[in-house]
């Protein structure tokens, strides 16, 4: 867009009830204004002025009638339609939000995102178009430019709907398009009814700009695709490899990354989520944006993609990724499970090493359970269905390590251990959000009974004085906690 100052001479000083501050820009559908209102209240909004030309004076009603549905979409990364009227002149004009932002692709770029929060924050703009897909509404015009991103860091969409707002009136019209051709989709291109797949070919152009940083090419796909059947127009990560070293270097410094760790994630899931998207077929894209925002997640969340054949290796692989503390629980849980088993029969053939095998197995299961109610209850928090997956944690921890305090109350190096892990677990209750009176009382009972072991200790003995330091503080823990319960 053309960027003007208010001395311009052709542009208003006013457009219908609003004052015009300054010229936003100009785009293939009309200009856009900065104005405030002149009466009633104050408010800040953009106008957009649409070209006289594509608006026939037949088409008024049925440009009201749809401009009633776009007004009615409501969601926080959509910039609100408030408004449509005509000027004295018979000028049209759009009334919308006005947001202060940053194109998306420039905030990415400026702000250095990762390949995976360049991901996350493309999430936000596909569950928008997805809310307004449900709403039958189609955007027809997506490009970066259509797309801010507040200081904030949210992103919000421009001008969802105009475009399909004036597809019908432009059908008999050669040579007006309302839409940007260089991310339109094929069909769209060849004049063609639109549907949510043409919005998804144009997220998918909008995703491999963010994420690959290859730029749409004048289309070479033709509007006969009768023989374009799986030729994606996807960029792939060995065609990124054959860029010249400066422009990939530069590519990879925008993501914070090395040119092979660049290369590295958009490899695999990325490359076959931009390809189905940019199928030149509308038949073989995604059946709708909420399918291909699923994909993204289950990538960012190291699962499997569906869209990708994915072996016993990958699989496993996959699930180290994304639950590293928990392999290495399962890797402790199998060695000291063959630990325990050696020592059974090991204590069948010597009974007088019976007692320091048992010291060893207990003291291995006490640091286990540490990892148990640490790292692993730490690594569900956030992900679907945590907190049952906590209490679960946090009951096995604790089932383990009564059960240790039980076999072995002789063992006053063990028993300090034991009061530990009774206080971690107290801390790990107390640390849940939302607060709830069962977490209360049971980091009451946990804290009780590791104070009952460490007030046990001899108190004179230097060895266990630093142990003994921590009763106070476990006693201050506790009154809280009974209180939280009183309340």
């Amino acid at each position: 867009m053309e960027m003007r100052t208010q001395s311009s001479p052709d542009i208003p000083n006013s457009i219908g009830p609003f004052r015009v501050l300054r010229l936003l820009g100009e785009g293939g559908m009309g200009a856009v204004y900065l104005c405030e209102r002149m009466e009633q209240f104050s408010q800040q909004v953009a106008i957009k002025t649409l070209y006289p030309h594509l608006f026939p004076a037949a088409s008024e009603a049925a440009i009201e009638r749809e401009g009633q549905v776009l007004a009615a979409l409501d969601h926080p990364g959509i910039v609100r339609m408030l408004d449509l009227g005509v000027t004295d002149t018979g000028l049209r004009y759009i009334v919308m939000e006005y947001v202060d932002g940053i194109r998306i692709d420039e905030y990415c770029d400026i702000h250095r995102l990762s390949v995976r929060r360049r991901v996350e924050l493309l999430l936000g703009t596909l569950e928008a178009i997805e809310y307004a897909h449900r709403h039958l509404v189609v955007h027809a015009d997506l490009k970066p430019a259509n797309i801010l991103v507040t200081s904030e860091g949210k992103s919000r969409l421009l001008d969802f709907g105009v475009a399909a707002v004036l597809s019908d009136q432009l059908a008999s019209q050669s040579g007006n398009t309302s839409y940007t051709e260089l991310y339109a989709s094929p069909e769209q291109r060849a004049g063609e009814r639109l549907t949510v797949a043409s919005d998804i070919y144009s997220a998918g152009l909008i995703a491999q700009v963010m994420l690959t940083g290859q730029e749409p090419r004048p289309a070479t796909i033709g509007i006969d695709r009768s023989h374009t059947e799986g030729q994606s127009t996807a960029i792939s990560a060995r065609a990124l490899r054959g860029f010249p070293k400066e422009r990939l270097e530069k590519i990879a410094a925008c993501r914070d990354a090395t040119t092979n760790g660049f290369i590295a994630s958009v490899r695999g899931d990325i490359e076959a989520i931009l390809s189905k998207a940019l199928q030149p077929n509308p038949q073989d894209r995604f059946e709708s944006v909420q399918e291909m925002c699923d994909e993204l997640r289950r990538h960012l969340f190291g699962y499997p993609i569906n869209i990708r054949p994915a072996g016993w290796i990958t699989r496993t692989h996959k699930w180290v990724l994304r639950n590293k503390v928990a392999a290495v629980f399962a890797l402790a849980f199998l060695l000291v499970a063959v630990s325990s088993v050696a020592g059974v029969v090991y204590q069948a053939r010597n009974a007088a090493r019976k007692r320091q095998i048992a010291q060893t197995r207990l003291h291995d299961l006490v640091r286990l359970t540490d990892v148990l109610a640490g790292e692993l209850y730490s690594s569900v928090h956030g992900l679907q269905g945590a907190d049952k997956a906590q209490d679960a944690l946090l009951a096995s921890a604790r089932q383990t390590i009564d059960a240790l305090a039980t076999e072995d109350e002789k063992d006053p190096e063990l028993s300090v251990e034991l009061a530990q892990e009774y206080e971690k677990l107290a801390r790990l209750e107390l640390s849940r959000s939302p607060q709830t009176a069962e977490a209360h009382r049971e980091s009451v009972e946990e804290l009780n009974r590791g104070l009952s072991i460490l007030v046990r200790l001899p108190a004179n003995d230097p060895a266990f004085t630093e142990a003994r330091q921590r009763i106070p503080e476990m006693m201050r823990l506790r009154d809280d906690a009974m209180g939280r319960v009183a309340r």
